[in-house]
């Protein structure tokens, strides 16, 4: 399974679920590596990562992922992702992605494939999420956390966004200094 070769390269970080939905598919909800931290021979273990896909929502089969929705805390992690997943996304996946310092909404072609871009300064990405499906807690009322996963896939099939078409060059280029803003105890 896909989501266990993940885990065996330890590219799952801060796990809030992985499991098996009711229609057999897998589901993951967590931060995802993209790229691992240096491993410190002193300390004899491994830094923390470099990139991650922050708050990531994932639906994913034997082979391939069919979701991958998360934030990116700097579009420049947008191409590592890119070239580590690619292989493994399924033909219809289209990636949908928050990212902290986009300066604008785009919708971007790489290689034939779709990807979403959206700024997210606030907010957390199950919720932007849900907002985008048009999906509210009635909606999911009764499911398991991870057949949740599967009503959000399903519902992300007909999702269809307005936003500009660009360049992943112009949107890298376009970038700006935002950083999330972050709430919590003081």
């Amino acid at each position: 399974m896909l989501l266990d070769t993940y885990k065996a390269q330890e590219l799952m970080w801060l796990v809030t679920i992985n499991a098996k939905t009711k229609s057999g598919q897998y589901a993951f909800r967590g931060d995802l590596v993209v790229k691992l931290g240096e491993f410190n021979e002193v300390a004899n273990k491994r830094n923390p990562p470099e990139a991650v896909i922050k708050e990531a929502v994932i639906l994913a089969d034997d082979t391939s992922l069919l979701m991958v929705a998360g934030n990116f805390s700097d579009v420049l992690e947008l191409p590592q992702f890119i070239e580590r997943f690619t292989a493994d996304l399924a033909p219809e996946c289209k990636p949908l992605f928050f990212i902290d310092n986009l300066k604008e909404s785009a919708v971007l072609d790489v290689d034939g494939r779709q990807y979403t871009l959206i700024p997210l300064p606030t907010g957390m990405v199950w919720n932007e999420v849900l907002d985008l499906c048009f999906l509210d807690k009635h909606d999911l009322k009764g499911q398991s956390t991870e057949d949740k996963v599967v009503t959000v896939y399903n519902a992300l099939k007909s999702y269809q966004p307005k936003f500009r078409a660009s360049t992943l060059d112009e949107v890298i280029a376009t970038r700006t200094d935002k950083k999330r803003e972050v709430w919590g105890a003081v």
